[in-house]
């Protein structure tokens, strides 16, 4: 009897650990490398801070074909690195991210916490399923993570960025 409970219970985690693995594979986000467009030097500079999927590497770069004839610097990183960011520097930034259980990572959160008085200066874009994500004082677009709807988030994005860079 014991030797049965050990293999169950063996079976168990190896099978918990299988899900947990292929969980990891199917539903983790790629890690963005950073890369600049135009000359640091220019007036008007944008930081975007992603996630990297199909989805927001497609919107990334939408955003950035709307722009290409600006004289507009973008930098974009990766999410997770928003704690070396000195926000003074940017006249806008735009964060594009997975919200598990309708609350920002909490690497997100923290940024937005320390920055209580320019918030005006943030577009997030979070890609959920419900549309009823809301932060105060943040302008939050959610939506799902569909490949198809790119054009449509670029445009809102695009919308919402000129409000403030132009």
């Amino acid at each position: 009897m014991k030797r049965i409970l050990i293999v169950v219970v063996g079976s168990a985690i190896v099978l918990f650990a299988v899900f947990l693995g292929w969980h990891e594979y199917t539903y983790s986000m790629d890690t963005v490398i950073p890369f600049e467009v135009n000359n640091p030097n220019l007036e008007t500079k944008v930081l975007i801070a992603s996630q990297g999927s199909k989805f927001k590497d497609s919107l990334v770069q939408g955003v950035l074909r709307h722009y290409e004839k600006d004289t507009i610097y973008f930098k974009v990183i990766d999410v997770y690195t928003l704690f070396t960011v000195n926000i003074d520097k940017w006249d806008a930034l735009l964060i594009i991210n997975s919200w598990e259980y309708g609350s920002p990572p909490r690497n997100v959160k923290k940024f937005i916490k320390n920055y209580p008085d320019r918030l005006d200066k943030l577009i997030i874009l979070s890609t959920v399923g419900s549309s009823n994500i809301a932060l105060e004082d943040v302008d939050v677009i959610s939506g799902e993570s569909i490949i198809e709807k790119t054009p449509y988030y670029t445009s809102v994005v695009v919308e919402r960025l000129n409000t403030i860079i132009k």
